[in-house]
């Protein structure tokens, strides 16, 4: 409650350019598992107007790193990035109604690949509205899960009964799928504490199971 009436620790000008961005860097770099070699960060018009005066370029490349938003090497962060042979670039897109400091992140290594689209909707609180081609609703404020499975009947039931037998409490769950003829849903189980190593484990035998992410809780790495 502290956090949501003072607004985070940060180096920077500003809690919704800077600590935002960061997290939503951060937020990239854990869902993709490593910092990626090439990466392309898209924003919103009045977001683009600013960024550069505001650090927001500095967050966004520090986050993606790994870098905390109160880390004073997020001042660093292009040096940081070219030293480890980080390809970056910065593009503006009109994107109509959607929150003014929404960002999209375009990152690859090799042939992996993620794109996750979010916003900083202030005092450093974070909106993840999509990852891929998914809706999803994610703030970032709990680990989660984000889990990529075939679009079957039980499915659901299958992953969160695995979730419940490992004596987990599920905080949100959020299910989205983009197309009912791909056979694929996203779901987000965002859960109360941290999960080990073995319900991950468990979480991807599931035969329903074509991928998981691990979205760490940005909110205890102030």
């Amino acid at each position: 409650m502290l956090l949501d009436i003072i607004g985070p620790a940060i180096v920077g000008p500003s809690s919704s350019h800077t600590a935002g961005m960061a997290r939503l860097g951060r937020a990239f770099r854990s869902l993709f598992a490593r910092t990626p070699t090439e990466v392309g960060f898209v924003l919103n018009s009045p977001l683009y107007a600013t960024f550069r005066g505001h650090g927001t370029d500095r967050a966004l490349i520090g986050g993606i790193m790994g870098i905390k938003e109160s880390d004073p090497q997020l001042r660093d962060s292009f040096r940081i990035a070219k030293e480890k042979g980080i390809y970056f670039t910065f593009e503006e897109e009109d994107m109509g109604d959607l929150h003014p400091n929404t960002v999209r992140i375009n990152g690859s290594t090799g042939e992996l690949f993620l794109s996750m689209t979010g916003a900083s909707i202030g005092g450093g609180s974070i909106r993840i509205t999509s990852i891929n081609d998914f809706d999803t609703d994610v703030s970032g404020k709990y680990p989660s899960f984000v889990i990529l499975n075939s679009d079957v009947p039980g499915a659901l039931s299958q992953i969160v009964g695995e979730i419940s037998s490992s004596d987990m409490n599920i905080s949100n769950l959020f299910l989205s799928r983009v197309d009912p003829f791909r056979r694929e849903a996203l779901c987000v189980v965002e859960l109360d504490n941290e999960p080990d190593e073995s319900l991950l484990s468990a979480i991807k035998r599931l035969h329903v199971v074509k991928k998981v992410s691990y979205l760490e809780r940005l909110d205890s790495s102030i």
